[in-house]
């Protein structure tokens, strides 16, 4: 069969067209596939866990997942139940959970909170204030400092000299500067040994990466 020469300009131009869509297509694609990880540079490893940082796990733990939050951060409090999920998933692996503070300027009560947490720490309950403080986000006041302290059983004069104390701002400090010094910007940033996590902050997609990890 013999095509006219309207026929073939016709072809011709929707063989372009496919083309050109196909090919946009694929650049899109290629635009749009989200970074998964960034790894931190060896000579930064050592900001990413102090050795008195809050820590549910062992030292020598295989995969070590850091998070740098902020109490008053609705993004950190999002996130508070889906890590409880994941640290009980994997109580019995070779991984250990470990919190860094870094309370951000926009949140009034998060410096305090951040400070609460650490004198909280010095009675050993870092981790039951800690989820006291997400699980009461909204209520993050002075004297609220005190109820959840008294409510978890601490010697409360004690808490409240501990909050005053210079060494636990100055905890604080240092562990902002560990964070600005890896690039944190915002929180939660999360790090899984050295790798910061960009992914979806699921219990299912933070497994993976803790998988991949373990496997190693």
């Amino acid at each position: 069969m013999t095509l006219t020469s309207d026929a073939k300009f016709i072809i011709g131009v929707l063989v372009v067209t496919i083309i050109v869509i196909g090919g946009g297509a694929y650049i899109t694609s290629k635009k749009t596939t989200p970074t998964t990880s960034k790894t931190v540079p060896e000579s930064l490893m050592q900001n990413l866990v102090r050795e008195d940082s809050p820590t549910i796990g062992k030292k020598d733990a295989k995969v070590t997942v850091v998070e740098f939050g902020d109490f008053q951060c609705p993004a950190c409090g999002t996130l508070h139940p889906v890590l409880k999920e994941v640290k009980k998933k994997y109580a019995d692996a070779s991984v250990r959970f470990v919190f860094r503070q870094f309370p951000l300027p926009q949140h009034e009560n998060a410096l305090l909170a951040a400070k609460a947490s650490l004198a909280a720490q010095k009675q050993e309950k870092f981790w039951e204030y800690h989820d006291a403080l997400f699980e009461h986000q909204t209520n993050l006041k002075a004297d609220d400092f005190i109820t959840y302290a008294k409510s978890i059983g601490l010697d409360v004069e004690k808490f409240t000299q501990d909050l005053k104390a210079s060494t636990v701002a100055d905890a604080v400090q240092r562990d902002r500067a560990d964070g600005n010094a890896l690039g944190v910007r915002s929180t939660p940033t999360l790090f899984i040994n050295d790798i910061q996590y960009t992914g979806k902050y699921s219990v299912a997609d933070l497994s993976a990466v803790i998988e991949a990890e373990l496997a190693k």
